[in-house]
């Protein structure tokens, strides 16, 4: 059984955040209609996405930043949804906020295709998002209205079905080449976050911190997996897929240039948190082109540099560790951290 979603136009950023979250995050095929008599005939599960609605399906209200060709800073206004502030609110509609132009915008990272201060000098900082301002960065949000989007189909298409995503924990590392036959995945982990307390605390306080430490490894071992860790040198003459400080859309189109398959520059080096919005992996979305490419990303939620130095969050790390996963968990998401082997310094 198949979602059929109709569009008066069915544009490439349309088809693109649609696919993600329907077919990419809850794992639905998708069917777009060519005309609305097709729609309207159509005996599938119906969704429609535009102005106006129509008979018979599901309507959620376009705030036209998907039929929109250009790159531009937007007037963005928000709405409280549950216990948060969404962007691009509209009304008379399924929800209160454009939940795919609203997703769109954080994928696609397309306020980072827009002047903001100090480009050259730091790159994109967390507190110039939007997930920021609104108290977002801290949760994949867009898996998270996902599975809103896949409680409102199930409440109106009882017999749409949608196969199982599983939580799992994927570690990757950034190690010199000396390091790298180190003990297995959890244990290497279990020697970073040492490293971590170690700098944080000592003595007593930091074999508290220790034994939490443990705790959440035997957690991470028992409710998720450890994938094969990726292992990121930051010798970029060798790995090409891995960069110190993501400049979009510059360093995409560089590796896409070079052909490379996956990139793992996704978060913010000195915030935890989601950057795109999402705890699951995505093709990047070429905005000067208007075109998904063929590079995949993979987001982090943490990476260790970014616990060492908290700038950002007065949250005890620790804490803030078991909130990053919990929140992907309830999303039955994955769970990407990164532990670099030595911290560089960040301004």
């Amino acid at each position: 059984m198949k979602l059929q979603v109709y569009a008066p136009l069915i544009s490439p950023r349309i088809k693109y955040i649609f696919n993600f979250m329907f077919a990419g995050i809850l794992g639905l095929e998708l069917e777009y209609p060519k005309n609305l008599a097709e729609f309207t005939q159509a005996e599938d599960p119906k969704l429609c996405y535009g102005k106006h609605p129509i008979s018979n399906s599901l309507f959620f209200k376009s705030s036209g930043l998907l039929t929109d060709r250009s790159i531009r800073r937007q007037k963005i206004k928000t709405t409280v949804f549950g216990a948060h502030q969404v962007p691009f609110a509209v009304e008379g509609s399924t929800l209160p906020f454009d939940p795919f132009a609203a997703a769109f915008y954080f994928l696609s990272r397309y306020e980072e295709y827009l002047p903001f201060e100090d480009r050259k000098e730091q790159g994109y900082r967390a507190r110039l998002s939007l997930q920021y301002k609104l108290g977002l960065l801290e949760i994949p949000v867009i898996d998270e209205w996902a599975i809103i989007l896949k409680n409102i189909l199930h409440q109106h298409f009882p017999s749409l079905k949608f196969p199982k995503r599983d939580f799992s924990f994927k570690v990757a590392y950034s190690l010199n080449p000396e390091h790298q036959s180190l003990a297995k995945p959890m244990r290497r982990a279990f020697n970073f976050m040492n490293q971590m307390i170690t700098a944080q605390f000592g003595g007593k306080r930091k074999e508290e911190q220790m034994s939490r430490i443990r705790q959440l490894i035997e957690r991470m071992e028992k409710d998720g997996h450890a994938a094969p860790p990726e292992f990121l040198l930051p010798n970029t003459q060798l790995h090409t897929n891995w960069q110190e400080k993501l400049n979009l859309p510059k360093s995409y189109i560089q590796l896409s240039a070079k052909h490379i398959a996956c990139d793992y520059s996704m978060y913010y080096p000195d915030t935890p948190g989601f950057r795109a919005g999402t705890c699951s992996p995505f093709y990047w979305y070429d905005l000067q082109i208007e075109k998904q490419s063929q590079l995949k990303i993979f987001p982090f939620a943490v990476s260790y540099a970014g616990i060492v130095t908290g700038k950002k969050t007065n949250k005890d790390p620790l804490l803030l560790l078991n909130e990053l996963m919990d929140h992907v968990k309830f999303v039955d998401g994955s769970f990407y951290s990164l532990w670099q082997h030595k911290v560089i310094a960040l301004a």
